[in-house]
């Protein structure tokens, strides 16, 4: 029987399976091909495997094409960018921010070759959004069998978070790459008899990857484990040209963690422990941490957020199930294979009991496609169990309504924060005389619009004090006596329990009168949106009912003035606040 034969008879018909494992199977469609029981049987496969990653592709191109604002978080990295000359992106960063030098200079290149808009800043986390897809879909099909494969990649696809960070100016887009990236060298290492130069090459490859991502330190060291093991209790004839390589990675890895270390402020180290401390594993009751920490990675925290790097699936008690059953079943089934998948999220564990890296965020996200691949396998190994053999990889097919509910349930595209079109509206409505008052919460982006949608006029930004809230009175209290000031709010403090924008808003309607208002987009109705109100501060009648020291503040929460540090802080470090997260 030749290869790509056609059968007249409309039987299935599999041949012996040769000593090289090799299957010849004839599918009922009649057609003949060759290959092992993870090659696609026919074209139907294909034209599904690129319908998944057209979707993915329309989806992530679609959020980036609708050009929302660029929030706080995204603000703060943009500021570094512009403001710095590419040898300083090696230094500290302001604001609290962390990056790898290479992801840095590569926006800073995007810049200076396409300008300073929101397309040219998130033009690396964009394509490496794009590239993501092919990169998942090659590591899906060395792992899941076809039909899994396809299921994985569409879920994939249709993730809000990989979707969300892929047009935005933060480096976990690019993480996800690189992780994706490392587990394919390591499969193909794994795969390969040494040679001098394709050793030095395996060796070489992790520099330009633990430049781009410092995350790449979980997946390169749990694959230099794995390949370290597996040299001494496979004893292959190119032995020492693995170990040169684990012992290449290993040195790598300490430089970037040492790198990352240096680019940390000691205050800085201590705010993320801080910021994050529910995603760091309790000393008391680690095992329902960790559970509740793998339950939040698939349905998401108690007050989701898009930004919370979660995959806001329904059932996960499930999602865990397949997990667990998906890493003992690859485990078993190839032992190299499966700690190359678990071994990253085992390390991530391990920095998260330990206190160095937290679990369970965005800053997580590098994991989530291995655990949807593991998630994939659970489904198909336990379809095997439950029905037909042969079969039982197609019940994975029944996760996919987990993914599209979820993605119908965030429309996109996503506009958080939308600050531009609201300082347009301010721009186009300015008259001679008008005053700007700043929310601190809007500052870092802001200072990014200001250069851009220019405001010929009196402006003010506020500045971060969560000890004394009266404080933010007597910072608007510089335009009092005004009649039209635009005063300027995104972000907030909700996480931290005391309302500051309503506090602000309240007193503003006791001592003014309010003119005008714009949100965007209309339809956002959160406490973090981008709004403007135009107030006028000028009627005696108004201003004699209240002042800052006079208003009546009801706040029973303890002083949290260390959560002003980094990008709550727009004007630049504080020494009063570094010093709050060190001692408050």
């Amino acid at each position: 029987m030749d290869e790509g034969r056609f059968i007249h008879s409309p039987r299935e018909i599999v041949s012996r399976v040769n000593a090289a494992n090799i299957e010849w199977t004839v599918m009922v469609s009649g057609v003949v091909v060759k290959g092992d029981s993870r090659d696609y049987p026919s074209k139907i496969g294909r034209w599904v495997t690129l319908a998944a990653l057209a979707v993915g592709v329309v989806v992530r191109l679609e959020q980036y094409a609708a050009n929302p604002s660029i929030w706080v978080d995204e603000a703060a990295i943009a500021r570094n960018v512009l403001d710095r000359q590419p040898r300083q992106l090696f230094d500290v960063l302001d604001y609290g921010q962390v990056a790898p030098p290479g992801f840095l200079l590569a926006v800073k290149l995007s810049v200076l070759m396409c300008g300073s808009s929101e397309y040219a800043l998130r033009v690396v986390p964009f394509m490496a959004g794009l590239v993501s897809l092919g990169m998942f879909l090659v590591v899906a099909r060395s792992v899941l069998r076809p039909v899994g494969a396809v299921v994985a990649t569409l879920m994939f696809s249709l993730a809000i978070p990989f979707i969300l960070f892929a047009a935005n100016l933060k480096p976990y887009s690019s993480d996800v790459l690189v992780t994706l990236f490392v587990t394919t060298v390591v499969f193909r290492l794994q795969q390969s008899v040494l040679t001098r130069r394709s050793a030095l090459a395996f060796a070489l490859v992790s520099v330009p990857l633990l430049f781009c991502s410092q995350v790449a330190v979980f997946s390169l060291t749990a694959a230099g484990v794995v390949i370290a093991v597996d040299v001494f209790v496979r004893r292959q004839a190119d032995r020492w040209y693995r170990v040169a390589v684990v012992v290449f990675w290993a040195l790598a890895v300490v430089a970037t963690v040492g790198y990352g270390a240096w680019s940390m402020t000691t205050a800085g180290s201590v705010y993320v422990r801080r910021f994050w401390q529910a995603a760091f594993m309790s000393q008391e009751g680690a095992l329902w941490w960790l559970w509740t920490t793998t339950c939040n990675v698939f349905a998401g925290p108690s007050r989701p957020d898009a930004f919370d790097g979660s995959l806001h699936y329904a059932w996960p008690a499930m999602f865990v199930a397949l997990l667990i059953v998906g890493t003992v079943a690859k485990c078993a089934e190839r032992v190299t294979m499966g700690a190359v998948l678990v071994g990253p999220v085992l390390l991530s564990v391990l920095a998260a009991a330990i206190g160095v890296y937290p679990l369970g965020t965005r800053l997580n996200l590098f994991l989530l496609p291995l655990l949807l691949l593991l998630v994939v396998a659970g489904a198909e190994h336990g379809g095997r169990w439950v029905v037909h053999r042969r079969y039982g990889e197609y019940v994975s097919v029944l996760l996919l309504p987990f993914a599209i509910t979820t993605f119908v349930r965030y429309p996109l595209p996503i506009f958080p924060e939308h600050l531009r079109p609201v300082m347009r509206y301010v721009a186009d409505n300015w008259k001679m005389g008008d005053a700007v008052w700043v929310y601190y919460g809007a500052g870092q982006a802001f200072q990014y619009y200001i250069k851009r949608i220019p405001l010929a006029g009196d402006i003010h930004i506020g500045d971060c004090n969560r000890v004394d809230p009266r404080e933010y009175l007597h910072q608007v209290d510089v335009v009092r006596g005004r009649p039209r000031v635009w005063v300027l709010m995104a972000h907030g403090s909700g996480a931290f329990r005391f309302d500051e924008r309503k506090l602000l808003t309240d007193y503003l309607e006791t001592i003014g009168t309010r003119l005008d208002d714009f949100h965007a987009p209309a339809e956002d109705n959160s406490p973090r949106r981008a709004e403007v109100i135009l107030y006028d501060l000028s009627r005696g009648d108004k201003l004699a009912v209240s002042s800052a020291d006079r208003f009546e503040i009801r706040n029973p929460y303890p002083s949290r003035m260390w959560t002003c540090y980094g990008t709550m802080s727009p004007l630049g470090p504080r020494e009063r606040i570094a010093e709050a997260v060190m001692n408050e």
